[in-house]
Formats: structure tokens, C-alpha cells, sequence
């Protein structure tokens, strides 16, 4: 198989990484993408490194780089006087987004935490006396009263506030 014949065209592109036409031409414009080839015709044409180029512009954003910030990932990658200026430049950028996802991470723990003791409180429930009527009359007399008792989760008391 020739090299032409495992080019694609935008359509096929979109379609092979759950993008549409219209983003791919947004990152063309924009510089972060380019296509392999163009026929005669004008048709963009892309291959494989097209796709790996979409993977990573996708994994950026998910670690929370906007489209602009990774035209300039992009941009000092090919401005770097020197391979290694280009490489200084793109780990300041990661370890400042590493430093970010950490932060991140322990605000997720925080909150799985909370989670896991609204749960665990939602289950000793199960059995409470006042499991007639609605829950706002039944239960909010009861977090009142378990506030004195114990830390009550935001997560509980903030249903029975006003």
C-alpha cells in the first residue's frame, strides 16, 4: 500500500476521532493542525500523524490547556532557537499543569472523602424510627439533632437548610 493510499480525507478524519469538519478546520486555522497533503483540487488530505496530532491536542485539553494555550505549546515548540530551549519551554508548561492535576487530585480525594461519609451516613438511615412521612419533616429534626452529636456531612445537612 502506497503512502497515498492510506491518506484521508477531513470527512473520514472527523469521523475516525469523534471531531467535525468544522474543528478540524478551526485547528488548521489556528496552526495545530495541518494536513499531510492537499490534492489538486484543494481536498485537505491527513494520515496517521494527523490522528496522533488529534490525540495529543485532546489529552492537553484534558489536563485543562484551552485551544490557545496549545497554540502557543505549538507555536514555541517550532519558535525554539534550539532543540532544547523547544523542549525547556514545553516541560515549564507540563510541570505547571502537573502541579495543577495534582492539586486537583486532592481536591477529587477531599470530595470522594465527603462522599463516602454522606453514604455512610445516608446508611444508618435505613433503619431510623422517623422513615414515615416526607423526608424534609422526618429527617431534618434528626440532622439538627445529630449536629450536636457528631459532625454531620455538608452533604446531608444541606438538604434539611433553608
Amino acid at each position: 500500500m502506497s503512502a497515498a493510499e492510506k491518506l484521508i480525507k477531513i470527512g473520514e478524519l472527523a469521523r475516525r476521532t469523534n471531531r467535525t469538519v468544522r474543528a478540524l478546520r478551526l485547528y488548521e486555522e489556528v496552526g495545530v493542525l495541518a494536513p499531510a497533503e492537499r490534492t489538486q483540487s484543494g481536498y485537505r488530505l491527513y494520515d496517521e500523524g494527523n490522528i496522533e496530532r488529534l490525540d495529543y491536542i485532546d489529552r492537553l485539553q484534558r489536563i485543562g490547556l484551552s485551544l490557545n494555550e496549545i497554540c502557543a505549546i505549538v507555536e514555541d515548540w517550532g519558535a525554539g532557537s534550539s532543540p532544547r530551549e523547544a523542549m525547556d519551554i514545553v516541560r515549564s508548561v507540563y510541570r505547571e499543569k502537573l502541579a495543577a492535576v495534582r492539586e486537583r487530585l486532592e481536591e477529587l480525594r477531599g470530595l470522594e472523602k465527603e462522599l463516602m461519609g454522606s453514604i455512610g451516613y445516608l446508611e444508618r438511615c435505613c433503619d431510623c424510627a422517623h422513615a414515615s412521612g416526607d423526608a424534609e419533616t422526618s429527617c431534618g429534626p434528626c440532622v439538627q439533632g445529630a449536629k450536636k452529636e457528631e459532625t454531620v456531612p455538608t452533604l446531608i445537612s444541606g438538604l434539611t437548610a433553608h
